[in-house]
C-alpha cells in the first residue's frame, strides 16, 4: 500500500516537473518566434506603449482636449496601457491556445492547462519589458516611483490569477464555439473604450453620465488600473476608491474568477481531444 502511494506521488511530481519543463519552453518559443527576423527585436516591447502613449496624447489633448491636472497625462495613459496589455495579451492568447496545441495534445499525454497558462506569463514577460518605457515617460516628467511601487509585484500577480481565469474560459470554450474567437475581439476593444484608459473617470461625473460612472465601478479592469495608477504614482484620484479597498477589491475579483474558470476547464479538458 505505502510502495503503491509513494509511486503515485513520484508520478505525479514528475508529470508536474513535465509541465514546468514544457512552460518554460513554451513561453521561450513564443518569445523566438516574436521576434525573429526583427532588427529591433526585444525593443519593441519598449517601443510599442511609448508609441501608442505619444500618439493617443496627441489626440486626447489636442483633439477633445481632456482636462486632467493630476499629473502628467501621459504619465496616466501609460500606467493605463501597460496594465491593461496583461489582461489583453493574455486572454486573447489563452483563447486559442488549445486549438494551436492540438497536434501536440492527440501525439502525447500532457496537462492541458500548461497552454493558457503559458500565453497569461509570456503576457507578464512582456510587462516587465513595458516597464522599462513607464520608467522612461517617469523620468522625462520628473516624476519619482511612489514607495507603494513596491507592492506592484503582487498585484500583477492577482491580474493574472483574474487573466488565467479568464483564459480558461474561453480557452475551454472555443473548443467546442469558434465563434467566441471572433466574440472576444470586438469584446476585449468595448472592454478597453469602457476602461478608463486614456479618458478621465471624473469626466464622467461632470457631463450627465452618472449611470456610466455607477457601471464602471463593476468593471474589475478599472480597479486593476487605478489601483496600479495608485501604486507607482502615490497620487488618487478624486473618484479613487483607495489604494487599500481597490487591492481588495482586485484580490476578490482574481480569486473568484480563477477559481471559476479553473473549475470549468478542469471539467471539460477530458472533451477536448474529441473536438480539437
Amino acid at each position: 500500500m505505502s510502495h503503491s502511494a509513494n509511486s503515485q506521488k513520484s508520478s505525479s511530481r514528475k508529470q508536474d516537473q513535465n509541465s514546468l519543463y514544457l512552460l518554460f519552453n513554451l513561453v521561450s518559443k513564443d518569445f523566438k518566434l516574436r521576434y525573429r527576423r526583427s532588427v529591433l527585436g526585444v525593443v519593441w516591447s519598449m517601443l510599442n506603449p511609448l508609441l501608442m502613449m505619444i500618439v493617443m496624447v496627441l489626440i486626447f489633448t489636442n483633439i477633445f482636449r481632456f482636462q486632467f491636472d493630476m499629473y502628467p497625462f501621459a504619465v496616466y495613459l501609460i500606467l493605463g496601457q501597460t496594465i491593461f496589455a496583461i489582461f489583453q495579451e493574455g486572454s486573447s492568447g489563452a483563447m486559442g491556445s488549445i486549438i494551436e496545441a492540438a497536434p501536440l495534445i492527440k501525439k502525447v499525454h500532457v496537462q492541458k492547462i500548461v497552454f493558457p497558462t503559458e500565453k497569461v506569463v509570456f503576457a507578464i514577460v512582456n510587462f516587465c519589458l513595458s516597464l522599462i518605457a513607464v520608467g522612461a515617460v517617469l523620468a522625462f516628467f520628473g516624476m519619482a516611483p511612489s514607495w507603494k511601487t513596491l507592492f506592484v509585484p503582487i498585484l500583477v500577480f492577482l491580474l493574472a490569477l483574474f487573466t488565467l481565469g479568464v483564459g480558461y474560459l474561453l480557452a475551454a470554450f472555443s473548443v467546442f464555439f469558434r465563434d467566441v474567437m471572433h466574440l472576444w475581439g470586438v469584446l476585449t476593444t468595448v472592454w478597453f473604450y469602457f476602461t478608463p484608459i486614456f479618458w478621465p473617470y471624473d469626466a464622467l461625473a461632470n457631463n450627465g453620465l452618472e449611470w456610466v460612472y455607477l457601471l464602471v465601478q463593476f468593471n474589475p479592469m478599472y480597479h486593476f488600473v487605478s489601483c496600479f495608477r495608485q501604486m507607482v504614482t502615490g497620487i488618487p484620484l478624486p473618484s479613487d476608491l483607495g489604494v487599500t479597498t481597490e487591492f481588495g477589491l482586485c484580490a476578490l475579483f482574481a480569486v473568484v474568477t480563477f477559481g471559476i474558470g479553473l473549475l470549468v476547464f478542469k471539467k471539460l479538458e477530458k472533451k477536448f481531444i474529441l473536438y480539437v
